[in-house]
């Protein structure tokens, strides 16, 4: 049994039974020559997200928030041999860990503030706010592989560098924003200096006007580094684009706004 709900008024229930005969698609072939197969809508999660009013990429585990993952959302299912029967694996996968096999999946959409206020607070701390991403849709069709866009957000001390091992892995912004708000207390606490006589950077100055949303930009660079992990570091004295390589983290560009980024 899996429940969908968005937590206020509408709710799906989806009973699947193993042994019911549906009929599949063949969706591609593991390395070992398993084959993966998808099945109709109804056993597709990401099918009835529109329903519920979110993204299919919304969609999460009641307990715990965890992203649905990609073999329920899309209904994909790798059978362990030929005739194996595929309602009865996807069964056995939606009620894995699950208290009586039932899942409860949440509809909800991030509440997050923009990435925009997100950049202000860290400028008016004397922080640093990494965000970083990984345009993975180049996958999209494929259930082997993770798809979609890959996020993070975080607020470090200001003249920390970019860790090679910061791996995006919300499955939107908004989702990357909500984290980053909700461990704000944690954060900030964190990079407070441990010397007491270290000032604590406060505000010096009135509330910047709004600046133009870095989100385009953003997405534009993902894209054209498909397949790769980027940080941009927004601090006082502007922004940095890195890249994430096998042999480190690599500086690509630097300039005083996000826009005015050129790429060497």
């Amino acid at each position: 049994m899996i429940t969908l709900t968005d937590l206020r008024h509408r709710v799906v229930h989806l009973a699947w039974h193993a042994g019911t005969s549906e009929e599949v698609t063949l969706a591609a072939t593991q390395p070992g020559g398993k084959p993966v197969v998808q099945l109709p809508d109804r056993y597709r999660l990401a099918a009835w997200a529109p329903i519920l009013g979110v993204r299919p990429e919304d969609l999460a585990e009641a307990d715990g928030g965890h992203e649905i993952e990609l073999d329920l959302r899309g209904g994909y299912v790798t059978l362990p041999w030929a005739g194996a029967d595929p309602v009865a694996e996807q069964v056995r996968l939606a009620g894995r860990g699950q208290p009586a096999a039932r899942l409860i999946v949440t509809a909800v959409r991030p509440d997050a503030p923009p990435l925009t206020e997100l950049i202000r607070l860290a400028l008016g701390l004397d922080l640093a706010l990494e965000v970083s991403v990984c345009d993975l849709r180049q996958h999209t069709g494929d259930p082997r592989y993770l798809d979609g866009q890959r996020w993070s957000v975080d607020l470090r001390p200001r003249d920390a560098p970019v860790r090679p091992d910061e791996l995006p892995y919300r499955p939107t912004l908004e989702a990357a924003l909500a984290w980053c708000v909700e461990c704000l207390t944690d954060t900030v606490a964190a990079v407070a200096p441990a010397d007491p006589a270290v000032p604590i950077p406060a505000p010096a100055a009135a509330p910047s006007g709004v600046t133009a949303d870095p989100v385009p930009v953003l997405l534009r660079l993902a894209a054209r580094h498909a397949g790769q992990i980027l940080t941009v570091r927004f601090t006082r004295a502007g922004c940095t684009l890195h890249r994430h390589d096998d042999d480190g983290v690599r500086l690509l560009a630097e300039a005083t706004d996000l826009h005015e980024l050129r790429l060497t």
